[in-house]
C-alpha cells in the first residue's frame, strides 16, 4: 500500500492498518486524507503568541524593500534569472539551478527580501568550479557554442554539485567546485538590491 498526503502542510492523514502477526502480512488497511483549514480551527492561544513573537522577529528582518518587479515570474522564468544573478555576481561563464530548489514565484511590483527568503528558503552555498568545454553538462551549455579546450566557470549551489549525478541536476559526475560564494539566498539578495528594476 502506498499513503501520501499534500505538501507544505495542507493535509494530514490517518491510517488503520490491522497486521496478522503470525504471517507477518497486512489484513485490512483503511486511509483517510484530513484537510488542514486554517480558517475553521482556531489556533492555539499559547501556540499563537509564539508564532506572532517570532513572525515579529521575522518581519523586522525580511520586510525590507530590494527592488520592483515590472512584471510576475513563474518559477520556470525565476529559474533563469536566478541563473543569471549566480552567473553576474561570481563573474561565471554559466550558472546552473535545479528547477525543484525555487520554491516560490516572484510577483508583480515591490519585491522585499522575505521574497527571496520564499524563493530560497535552504541555506544552500553558491559554489564556483573551472571546467574545460569539454566537461561542462550538456545541461548547462544547451545551444551555446562552446570550445572544447578553453576553460570556463560554472556556479552552483552546493545541493546541486553534491548531487550533480542526478537526473534533476548537472546529469555528470566528478567535477569539484572549491570556491565558495556564500549562501545563495544572500548573494540573490545582494543582486536584487543592485538591480533596482527587474523586467
Amino acid at each position: 500500500m502506498l499513503v501520501r498526503v499534500k505538501n507544505d502542510a495542507k493535509e494530514l492523514g490517518r491510517l488503520d492498518l490491522q497486521i496478522d502477526t503470525q504471517k507477518k502480512a497486512p489484513v485490512s488497511w483503511n486511509w483517510k486524507v484530513i484537510p488542514v483549514t486554517s480558517t475553521s480551527i482556531a489556533p492555539a492561544a499559547d501556540v499563537a503568541a509564539q508564532v506572532k513573537n517570532w513572525e515579529d522577529q521575522v518581519t523586522a528582518r525580511v520586510d525590507q524593500p530590494l527592488a520592483v518587479s515590472r512584471r510576475a515570474f513563474n518559477k520556470a522564468e525565476l529559474k533563469l534569472l536566478m541563473e543569471r544573478a549566480m552567473r553576474e555576481q561570481t563573474g561565471s561563464d554559466f550558472a546552473y539551478m535545479n528547477a525543484g530548489g525555487v520554491r516560490d514565484v516572484l510577483p508583480e511590483g515591490q519585491i522585499q527580501v522575505r521574497h527571496i527568503w520564499n524563493i530560497m528558503p535552504f541555506d544552500n552555498v553558491l559554489v564556483v568550479g573551472k571546467f574545460r568545454g569539454r566537461a561542462l553538462p550538456a545541461i548547462v551549455v544547451g545551444s551555446q557554442k562552446i570550445d572544447p579546450d578553453k576553460e570556463y566557470t560554472l556556479a552552483v549551489s552546493d545541493f546541486t554539485a553534491a548531487n550533480q549525478s542526478a537526473p534533476s541536476e548537472l546529469r555528470t559526475t566528478g567535477l569539484q567546485f572549491p570556491q565558495d560564494a556564500g549562501l545563495l539566498r544572500d548573494v540573490l539578495v545582494d543582486w536584487f538590491r543592485k538591480q533596482k528594476v527587474i523586467e
